[in-house]
Order: C-alpha cells, then structure tokens, then sequence
C-alpha cells in the first residue's frame, strides 16, 4: 500500500510549484491619484491590481500604499465614480519598490442614479437577462441563482449596426458593476470597459477587483472552497498552469490535434473509432514554451487542440463513450501568451468552445487565488431542468400580424401585415420561413387556410374571404410548424369579426396607446383639392425620450371614419411582446416531432419494392418543368423530407429514387400533416352592429386592386431570376472591389460570417442537416456542390481579384431548394451576366407526381393613382405593411387620395423603432 505522501506527492507538488511561481518577495507599490483638470487629490479612490482580491483605498491625500508578496508584472487600476478607471501596466524588474501615480479624467457626464432607472424599460430588461446569461453565468449552471448584480440600472445597451463588421449588441457602464457572488463567498466591482454580443459568441472584458466575503459559518466556508476549487479544476488556468509546469497528464488532462476532416469520410461520435482518424494524441512536449522579457510566456499552439479532463464526470453531447468533459482550444494568431500561474495575457488570443467555454465571469476566479487540489464536497456545475428549458426557450418564435381594419364583410380583402417574435433573436435566422394562417368560425373549424412567407422576419400580405361567407365572429390563428413543438399559447390569434353587408358598427372611443420608453409621434398634413378630388400629404415624425428623431419599421392603415369604425380592445404589438418575457417552463421536452420550414415543404415515405434494395435512398424532387430540383437522401424507414421550395398557388411535384443508371425504383407516397386541433378560449372584440341605409355601401374588394404580374406569371417570374441583378433583391451583407482589394482572408471569413471554408454561413439553418451553400458565379448558378466540389470552386478565387460578393441568409427562401444552405454570389472582375437559357423539358416517366399547395398569391394593395384617376370610395384608403423611416431619418412622409365622400380618416400607425420599442396609435385627420 502506498504511503500518504505516495499517494498525493502529485497534489503537494502542484501546490509547491504553484506558490512558488508568483516569484514574489515582498514588494511595496506606492503613489498619488489627482483629478487630470484641477490637480486636486482624491480621497477614497480604490487602486488595486487587476483580477486580484489585492487592492487599498487613498488618504485624504490621495495617497496608496500596496504591499505585500506581488507578482513580476502586474496591471494597477485607479478607480473613482465619476470619473473615467484608468490602469497602468508596470513591472518590478528586480527592484523591491515602485512609484505609480494616476490622474483620473473626469466623466464629461454623470447621470444621476434616478436617472439611471428612469431608462429602465421592457427592452433594457431583456437586455439585462441576456446579458446575465452571457456574462455572469450560463443559465443551467447553479452558479446561476446565487449571483447577483446590485445595481443594474448602471448598465446601457445598444444595437450596434455597423457597415465594418457583423451586427451585435454593445453594453457599457459609467459606475463599477457591483456582483455579489454567493456562490465563490466574493464582492467584486467590474468595471466595464467593453462588452459585445454577436451572433456567434460574444467577448468582454474589464477591471475587476474581489473582495473576500466573510462566511457565517463553517459549512459556508467548506461550500466556498469547494466551490473555488471545483471552478479552477479543468479550467483553461488549470490546463494553461499544468502546461507550464509539465504537468499535463499527472493532472488529469489528455489533449488531441483535431484532423482536417477528409472529403471521403463522415465523422462518427465514438471516441474509440475517431482516435487516429480526426483526431491525435498529443504530447505537452510538442507544445513550445517560450520565455518572455517580461516573465511571460509565449505558448506557440499548433492549430485546433480537442482537450478531455479526466477528473470530472461530464454529461457531452459529442462522444458516446467519453463521460467527461470535453473542450477545443485554437489560438488564432498562432501562439498566446500566459503570465507565471497559466493566466492569459490577453484573453482574445484565445478561443475557447465545450466544457472550457461554459465558464464566465461568475465562476472566474482571481489571480492571486492558489488552488489546494483537495474538494471535500463535489458540487453540480449544472441544473440540468435549466439546460433543459434554455434549449427549449432558445428556440421559440411567436408570430403577430395586424390587419388593415377591426371588421369585414363577406368578399372582401383581408390584408395583414406584421413580424415574427423570438425568444432569442440571434437565432432568428435559423428559424421558420413559413407562416401558416387559418380563418376558423365559432365551433373553431378552420374554414380557410393561407400560406405567407416569412422575410427577414417580417409577413405581408392578403387574402379574399369567400363572397358567400355568413356573418358571425370568427378569428385568424396563425402558427409556424416548428411552433407546434410548444404550447399552443404561443400560436397567434386575432379576432376577424364578419358582419352583414348593410351592417355598420357602432362607433366608442378608443383607449390611448402607452409607448415603451416615452416615444412621441407626431402628425403633420396638409391638404390639396381639385375639382372633387381632395390629395392629402401625411408626415409622421418619431422622437424618442430625448427629443431626437429616431428611426422606425411600422404598418400603416388609413381608413374611412364612417366605412371602417374602429374598435377599442384590439391586439397591439406592445401587449404582443409580453410574451418575450414569459418565464414558465416546458411541460417536458423531447424531440421535435414539426421541423423548420425554410419553404414549402415535401415529406414522404419510400417504399423498397425489391430486397436488395438499399435502406438509405437519394430521392429527386421536381418542381414543374425543372423550375426547381433537388436530391435529399430517405433515413432507414424510408422517411424523406424536403424543404426550400418557392411558388404559388400550386405546383405539380415529381418523385423519384433513382439508381446509378437515373432509372426509378421502388415507390413513394406523401406523408399530409394534419391541422393542430384548437385548445384555446375563442377570441372576440367587443362591439355593435346595427342597420344604415342612408348611404351606399362600399366594401374593400379584390376589383379595386392589381395582382402581381411576376406572381401571376410564375414561370416568368422564374425565368427573370437570372436577370436585373439576378432578381433576388438586396443581400444580408455585401462588399465591393474596393474593400474586396485589401482585406485579409480572416477579415474577409468573419465579416461574412463563413465557417468550413465558406460551406456555413453565420448561424443560418442552425441545427440543420443543410446542404453546401448556393454559389451564384458571374450568372452561372452550381447547387448542390458535394465539399470536394465546393473547395475546388471557391478556393479558385481570391478576393482582390473579385468584383463584388454578395451573401443571402434571410433572402435565401428566393433561390429554392438549391438556396437551403444559403447562397454566395460572386462577381469576377472579368465576369458577364448570363440570361437563363432554355429551360429542357422534364421527362416526368418512372416519377410519382403529386399536385401541391404552395404559398398564397401576393396581392399589392392600390396606394398610387394617376393625375387624373378619380378614386374609389371605399373603407380603406391606404395600406402600407412595411412603412420606415430608413432612408429619411425619423420621418415618413406619404400621400393619400380621396373621393368627396370622405369626411374624416382613421390612420392607425402600429411598429417598433428602431431600438426595439413597440408602438401603436390611431389619428384622426379631417378632410376640407
């Protein structure tokens, strides 16, 4: 039997080298913190050494003294309210003393605390509860419930939009956060220097001082050591300080290079069968180490290191047969850099996924912290009800549309306008893009049933109720198919009360609209008549609380105060987003049963009609005369499913598997999902109808408007996608020659968000078994590229000789099933557009063919009329689903047209700004 030194000689040597390594003797730091424009002293500044619990407050004086057993190299920070933290970086080199004096710039301005939480609203809070999530600690880590923030108001967000590189949201402070973190026994003051949330990740940084806690008693101080030494062991300290010390293995950590992975071959999730294969052993000794003039080191990492923690059971999802924790480590510059106890210089050299990159400022530990090795009492790193409910929170979208007027008659048109909702909006888009609308009656049968695409995140369009529908209450549900995976409150429902032609409704005084974050908006007219014909210029002006103009996304509807009464207790989207910050947990969570439609969808079943026939078959799916195909591969029952298709109306689909000769076999049905049964309480507003023949009746009818010739016309809408800038409007992100001519391959990579090479784009189809990207090639289109084919292409290129690259994302539904990955269009500087050519005919023998339903017909309401064109009186005047003030800052401006029947108008304006504030309001405007 081994002795007890035996048995933990490893421990006590990891400690000894631990204490030693702060080569530390004593040293004494002094100095004076003045105000930068009086020169006065300051009293009660704290100076402390950054990421330590070492630290002292100035004299009256203004004077410090630290002194203690202190590092070679070190960051001092002076911090004060009010004024701007300052810090220096200062190193002993061999002397025992050191004079550092700061002088602190003062804060141009201060808010005062009330005014802090004057700012609080809706949007600021969602914006505090991501924030925690991302910076104290994630959702699912006990840690989560026993850190607190004590004064949050202090924090400001901003959605930071900006032409040099990808959205993100920016949060800064003027004061120190102060944390109390019960879980570590610490009170730490951060301050916040920056902090950034894009959608891949997000990065921080700040200056931050611990101040032990005392503990109340002995169990507390056990739970706190435990704690710190749970959050140290298979941390990128622990790893980093083990390698420093040729440590690696003793300490528990194993570390693998991660292979290119081969054309040829598909990864599988057995550690046993990818060792040798992805991935390598690696030994400490490869890794250089090399000593820095300062008494650093610099950490020279050799491209993607995979790292197991042996002492500590881990729940991953990656391997089958590895039950601990799993993280990935790439140095992209190639080396970092590391002070004496494994810390690193600058955090931003490194980039940290799995286990390593869980941690977060609530399970940081400071620097001056020397770990025992010893744990009595193992701690859950993880609530696992908390993981289970971010997965399914993260997920959720909500739909909300609005409509151009409160009632309708039967005949009419029904024109909707309004955007998606989502629990976390940097995976909108990785979610739905179709949106399913169904008019039921009051025994909640679905009568009528529309399909929209989603854009952007954003709905418009319209539908025609039948001429001979009866009148009664009825009600619009409107749903995504990923959306039946939740409870059904989240489906969308708006009532669509149908009255008598000859009814009116009895008119009641609407409630006032209240506006997150006290905005105004103004409304301007003036009016022109000519003979009988009165045209009416409408501006309409946002100010946010501060006065200043600010920009904003809406829908419009201008209608007939006597045709159109509106009704009080409608849907808002302000009430609409209440839903964002709904806390309750899932029922249970399982595995989805409705996917995510990027379009119109195909599922089916194949059918083997021989033995020898695979299990696993391609099936080819045609739309029409090959305006669209694509293959998609059957799992081992046979299931198949499609999705990315683009038309209207309805198409004929052809289905086929085909064998290496493009000979058909075997058989294929349809699999029909069938409607979501209603469990809700029947919506309904609250309202009077009554008779009125004084005036002559006049109803919003599909006469009154044009169609679409490219929606008509499908196959020309088709054939002019390779035209006029290949038709697919804007991109999501787009650069020219002229940027395209200097920027490096990272830049390049990162501003448009490519991953694998360019065969990912950003988070799109997050979660999806998505093919390689689209790639549009001077007008020549190449779908389906297996990633041999796609590298050979893309690889071809190098951006300085490039015209232009464009990226579809959110766009992406235009190009069909070939678009399901995204889609990269490349302009060469020597590139022509081509026209598409003559389309084949499609030789449908041996395929199964099936009539489907496709997106409804886009409809385009009458907003212009010519100089001379009277128009005709009907309840609605003007409708605009996807009104902004982009391109006039703050300020829309739009002209309206009006028979001398109409006396007074209704503009109901209903939309967010720009910092994501909900608002709906109704005007009155009276004619001459």
């Amino acid at each position: 039997m081994k002795s007890f030194f035996e048995r933990n000689f490893q421990t006590v040597l990891f400690i000894l080298l631990a204490f030693f390594s702060m080569e530390s003797f004593g040293q004494t730091i002094s100095g004076v913190v003045t105000d930068a424009k009086s020169g006065e002293p300051m009293p009660f500044t704290n100076v402390f050494l950054n990421n330590t619990t070492i630290g002292n407050t100035t004299n009256e004086k203004g004077e410090f003294k630290i002194t203690g057993d202190l590092p070679k190299t070190l960051e001092l920070v002076a911090s004060f309210v009010g004024y701007i933290t300052s810090s220096q970086q200062v190193s002993f080199s061999g002397k025992n003393q050191l004079t550092v004096n700061f002088k602190l710039e003062p804060l141009e301005s201060m808010l005062s605390e009330v005014q802090l939480e004057s700012r609080i609203d809706k949007k600021w809070e969602r914006n505090l509860k991501r924030f925690k999530d991302v910076f104290l600690a994630l959702p699912d880590d006990t840690f989560a419930k026993q850190l607190e923030i004590t004064n949050p108001w202090v924090l400001e967000f901003e959605d930071v939009k900006g032409e040099k590189g990808p959205n993100h949201v920016r949060a800064f402070a003027q004061q120190a956060l102060q944390i109390e973190n019960d879980a570590l026994g610490y009170h730490i003051e951060y301050n916040l220097q920056d902090y950034r949330l894009y959608k891949t990740g997000a990065r921080y940084y700040g200056f931050v001082h611990y101040t032990p806690k005392a503990s109340t008693d002995s169990v507390q101080s056990i739970t706190w050591d435990d704690n710190k030494e749970t959050s140290y062991q298979g941390s990128t300290r622990h790893l980093l300080k083990s390698l420093l010390l040729s440590l690696v293995p003793e300490q528990g950590f194993s570390l693998y290079t991660v292979n290119p992975a081969p054309m040829d071959r598909i990864r599988t999730n057995s550690f046993s069968v990818e060792l040798g294969q992805s991935i390598e052993p690696l030994s400490e000794d490869s890794i250089r180490r090399i000593p820095l003039s300062n008494g650093n080191f610099r950490v020279i990492w050799p491209g993607r290191v995979e790292v197991h923690y042996a002492n500590k059971s881990w729940l991953n999802e990656y391997y089958i047969d590895v039950y601990n924790p799993i993280s990935w480590i790439t140095a992209p510059q190639g080396f970092f850099d590391i002070d004496r106890n494994g810390i690193p210089v600058n955090p931003t050299q490194l980039v940290l996924s799995g286990y390593m990159g869980r941690q977060r400022a609530g399970r940081f530990l400071p620097n001056d912290y020397v770990s025992t090795g010893l744990i009595q009492y193992y701690n859950a790193e993880v609530d696992s009800n908390q993981r289970v409910f971010a997965k399914w929170n993260n997920l959720r979208e909500k739909p909300y549309l609005t409509t151009n007027k409160a009632y309708y008659y039967p005949g009419e048109t029904v024109w909707l306008g309004g955007k998606m909702l989502y629990q976390n909006r940097l995976l909108a888009d990785s979610l739905s893009r179709v949106l399913y609308v169904d008019v039921m009656n009051s025994e909640t049968k679905v009568i009528q049933s529309e399909i929209f695409p989603i854009l952007e995140g954003k709905v418009q369009g319209g539908f025609v109720l039948p001429d001979s529908l009866d009148s009664g209450d009825y009600f619009i549900r409107v749903y995504t198919q990923w959306m039946r995976n939740y409870p059904d409150r989240d489906f969308f429902l708006r009532p669509l009360p149908v009255l008598k032609k000859g009814e009116w409704v009895q008119a009641t005084e609407l409630d006032e609209a209240n506006f997150f974050g006290d905005l105004e908006i103004k409304l301007d007219h003036s009016s022109v008549k000519t003979g009988s014909v009165t045209e009416t210029e409408i501006s309409l002006t946002f100010l946010d609380e501060t006065g200043e103009l600010t920009n904003a996304e809406f829908t419009i509807s201008v209608t007939d105060d006597e045709l159109a009464t509106p009704i009080n207790m409608i849907p808002t989207l302000t009430e609409a987003m209440n839903w964002l910050d709904e806390k309750a947990n899932p029922p249970s969570y399982q595995a989805s049963d409705f996917q995510i439609e990027y379009g119109i969808s195909v599922e089916g079943k194949f059918e083997r009609d021989k033995r020898n026939q695979p299990f696993l078959n391609p099936i080819t799916v045609v739309r029409g005369d090959l305006e669209d195909y694509g293959i998609v591969q059957t799992d081992s029952s046979g299931y198949f499913r499609a999705t990315g298709l683009s038309f209207t109306d309805s198409a004929t689909i052809a289905l086929a598997a085909l064998d290496k000769n493009q000979k058909p076999y075997g058989s294929v049905s349809l699999i029909t999902r069938e409607k979501p049964v209603f469990r809700g309480s029947f919506p309904k507003y609250s309202y009077q109808a009554f008779s009125k023949n004084a005036k002559e009746f006049t109803y919003d009818l599909l006469g009154d408007y044009i169609l679409l010739d490219e929606f008509v016309k499908e196959d020309e809408a088709i054939e002019t996608m390779a035209k006029k800038n290949y038709g697919y409007g804007p991109p999501d992100r787009e650069m020219k020659a002229d940027k395209l001519a200097t920027i490096s391959p990272e830049a390049f990579a990162g501003y448009f968000g490519f991953k694998r090479g360019g065969k990912s784009i950003g988070n799109f189809n997050f979660g999806l078994n998505a093919s390689n990207p689209l790639l549009i090639i001077d007008g020549a289109s190449y779908p389906f590229l297996n990633d041999d084919e796609f590298e050979l292409l893309i690889s071809s290129f190098v951006p300085a000789e490039l015209e232009s690259v464009a990226v579809y994302t959110y766009n992406a539904t235009t190009f069909g099933l070939a678009g399901f990955g995204g889609v990269i269009m490349i302009e060469t500087k020597k590139g022509i557009r081509v026209a598409a050519g003559d389309k084949s005919n499609f030789n449908s023998e041996g395929f199964q063919l099936f009539r489907m339903r496709g997106f409804s017909p886009e409809l385009t309401f009458k907003n212009s009329f010519d100089s001379e064109e009277i128009p005709v009186n009907k309840p609605t005047i003007y409708w605009n689903p996807a009104g902004n003030t982009l391109g006039n800052q703050g300020v829309f401006t739009f002209k309206v047209k009006t028979p001398p029947e109409v006396k007074t108008m209704n503009i109901w304006v209903e939309g967010t700004t720009e910092e994501g504030f909900p608002f709906a309001k109704m005007f009155k405007v009276s004619q001459f």
